[in-house]
């Protein structure tokens, strides 16, 4: 009998209410319960390489705005210098998602990043799930981000 390795981890965050799997690796970085944001990353020791970070968010949006998603990515994609690689929208957890990867150069670490994001929406909640990575180690880190948003769960109390 062989026993499998899991090759990813189950987080949740009080703050945000979104559960996801990230790969084994990722720890939880920091919790921002004023902001109602969660950090996940897999290089939080001084030695390691550059590598990758999870934000998720929930923001509050004014009730009636039923498009805060839609247009937060736009903007997101339109800003200087961000070039968008691809877009999907998809339903994930019962909600409407919107999940692109935009490639930009991170000026502050002088790195070309790959920034795969995906908005929802319930109610006049945003939910926001932003993975950050090199963009030398796109492939190695995009397929993962794009299984924690596909397996995100809004928890909605």
């Amino acid at each position: 009998m062989s026993v499998q390795t899991p090759s990813r981890i189950h987080f949740f965050s009080w703050h945000t209410k979104v559960s996801l799997e990230l790969p084994v690796g990722f720890e939880e970085a920091s919790e921002s319960p004023e902001v109602n944001a969660a950090m996940y990353a897999d290089d939080l020791d001084e030695d390691d390489p550059l590598g990758g970070r999870v934000l998720v968010r929930a923001s509050a949006v004014p009730d009636g705005d039923e498009t805060a998603w839609q247009r937060l990515a736009d903007e997101s994609a339109g800003l200087p210098g961000r070039e968008t690689v691809w877009r999907r929208d998809l339903e994930v957890d019962g909600l409407d998602v919107r999940m692109q990867l935009l490639r930009y150069a991170q000026d502050d670490i002088d790195v070309e990043v790959v920034r795969l994001e995906a908005f929802a929406q319930a109610a006049d909640v945003v939910f926001s799930i932003t993975g950050l990575a090199p963009a030398d180690r796109q492939d190695e880190y995009v397929p993962g981000y794009e299984h924690a948003v596909t397996t995100a769960r809004f928890v909605l109390l």
